[in-house]
């Protein structure tokens, strides 16, 4: 027998065991954890690499890398739409790019207060309490 037969004979049979004695092997896994496992330790450790993680994330190329993987993971939960969904947010984005913001704002005059006809009646209202004060 060959050690690559011997490996492959192991492999079968490791597969085995596991799904005979789940639960024995999970309950082992859980005790080693709960003994080793410092909260603390693990924070300290968290922090040490963290400036390391922050310059990773910086890198161009895992900016464009993580900026379409997120699009395909958003469009996802979409299941079967998710290219209705994607040519959803092309539309938006270009609308917003031609829209002009004087009109983005009167689209959102409930949430700032602003818009042309409010504009209007606070400067007439002003204008008219300037010609009473000046009677």
């Amino acid at each position: 027998m060959t050690d690559r037969e011997k490996r492959h004979r192991k492999a079968i049979y490791d597969k085995k065991y596991r799904v005979l004695n789940k639960e024995r092997i999970k309950a082992n896994h859980a005790a080693y954890f709960k003994r080793t496992y410092d909260p603390k330790k693990a924070a300290k450790e968290r922090k040490k690499r963290m400036p390391y993680h922050v310059k990773y994330c910086r890198q161009p190329w895992y900016r464009k890398y993580k900026r379409e993987y997120d699009r395909r993971r958003r469009a996802g939960k979409f299941g079967a739409f998710s290219e209705a969904y994607k040519v959803l947010l092309r539309l938006v984005k270009e609308v917003k790019r031609q829209m002009p913001d004087r009109f983005e704002r009167y689209a959102q005059s409930g949430r700032q207060q602003w818009n042309p006809i409010n504009q209007e009646r606070r400067r007439r209202h002003r204008n008219e309490q300037q010609l009473t004060i000046g009677c």
